[in-house]
């Protein structure tokens, strides 16, 4: 409370009322479709704070989100498939860390937004991996997606997905694999940017704040789920993450 009360001033301020404002819908587009609200959070939270404290501020959200039903995730998980990818996934993502940290904000800005767009395209056109699940495959996988988190702070998850939904496992199966994937490279992520000095107090309280609105906007997600068009509801997120990446490349 004491650290609280001496940074207010630097805390409550209109960025951070606009970033709750964001946080409501990124809650609801990660209760509803289950991914997404990152993609959402992302490219506003950078325009307000700054592309790396966007990516340092989402990747907390996301994993504490996550916590409640990540150990049962993974009792389930199947490793055999998780390690190929999850491995590379960390590694590239720590390397890209370095270049995210280090490079010119405005750039990085635009690289989100580029990336934004690539990955909301590949969901508008539903691509699922179809061909032999080879080993290579998965850490090539898991390489790219790790390299875009690190390097420009866009949560590629939806790359990783693909590669496990190519599998004949159940799909309580497949759920857990992606979960146990997104939970540690969230984990690895955070210690990344910690180690770079990244998170300071004003981040994490900031963090702490926006935190409850993202939850009941995933509990609001949750319920319109219920009584929602899936199609009607996937054309207005894609919308909206189309112009997200626009105005990131071209701010």
């Amino acid at each position: 409370m004491d650290v609280f009360l001496e940074n207010f001033n630097s805390i409550w301020t209109i960025s951070l009322l606009l970033a709750v404002c964001v946080a409501l819908p990124s809650g609801i587009i990660q209760g509803y479709a289950g991914f997404g609200g990152a993609l959402f959070a992302v490219p506003f939270f950078a325009l307000l704070f700054g592309p790396v404290t966007a990516f340092s501020i989402v990747s907390i959200l996301m994993l504490t989100s996550q916590l409640q039903i990540f150990p049962g995730a993974m009792k389930k998980a199947d490793w055999k498939e998780i390690v190929p990818v999850l491995v590379p996934s960390c590694i590239t993502m720590q390397l890209g860390i370095f270049f995210l940290v280090s490079a010119d904000p405005s750039f990085i800005r635009r690289g989100m937004g580029a990336f934004i767009l690539l990955i909301t395209v590949f969901m508008i056109l539903g691509y699922r991996y179809s061909g032999r699940r080879r080993k290579l495959v998965g850490i090539a996988t898991g390489s790219v997606a790790g390299a875009i988190t690190g390097s420009f702070g866009v949560p590629a998850f939806p790359l990783s997905a693909i590669y496990f939904h190519n599998s004949a496992a159940e799909p309580e199966l497949i759920r857990a694999n992606v979960l146990t994937a997104i939970c540690f490279t969230l984990i690895f992520s955070i210690v990344g940017l910690a180690a770079h000095g990244v998170y300071s107090e004003i981040s994490l309280l900031r963090a702490v704040l926006i935190f409850p609105i993202f939850t009941l906007g995933i509990y609001l997600g949750q319920f319109l789920f219920k009584i929602a068009p899936a199609e009607w509801f996937a054309k207005v997120t894609y919308g909206v993450l189309i112009c997200c990446g626009l105005i990131l490349v071209m701010t």
